[in-house]
């Protein structure tokens, strides 16, 4: 192999410890970094065929069934329903598979925003451990705002909780 196929050969990797929302990795040329845990959730629970097919065409990333939430920052959303949906993908520099998760922030009139942040997912589940989730008896829709935050790897989107 010549040196430039080298750096591009995959980086082999292992488990140095895990717990239930992190695994840190250590990998061939001994640095370790640290990789979230996702989980899949939805709240909710479609009643008929009609509801079957919206939800499938959200899922599937049908062009009308949502919106980006990195067009909304500054607007207030209303929350009735949440969606997460992990998924994971092969970097095709290194060759190693990553992992990341979708949220979905659903209004009372089925308008969904997703987003591939991982900020925005670990918020919602911040909101969903102090406030309990949409399929609890008690819930209260909640609002939030979309924000952007300068990131190292561009713009990085957030959501705060406002009522």
């Amino acid at each position: 192999m010549t040196e430039n196929q080298n750096e591009l050969a995959p980086l082999s990797t292992s488990i140095v410890s895990e717990t239930e929302n992190y695994v840190v990795v250590k990998d061939e040329k001994g640095k370790f970094s640290r990789k979230a845990k996702y989980a899949d959730y939805s709240s909710l629970e479609p009643k008929d065929k009609k509801e079957k097919i919206w939800l499938l065409n959200l899922l599937e990333g049908a062009e009308d069934s949502g919106f980006g939430l990195k067009n909304y920052v500054g607007h207030h959303i209303e929350v009735e329903n949440i969606i997460t949906r992990k998924y994971d993908k092969i970097n095709e520099e290194t060759g190693q598979q990553e992992f990341g998760v979708l949220t979905y922030l659903i209004t009372p009139d089925k308008i969904a925003y997703a987003t591939s942040s991982k900020s925005v997912y670990f918020s919602i589940m911040h909101i969903m451990e102090l406030f309990g989730k949409p399929t609890d008896a008690d819930w209260e829709n909640i609002t939030v705002q979309v924000l952007s935050e300068k990131g190292t790897n561009g713009d990085m989107i957030k959501i705060k909780m406002i009522g």
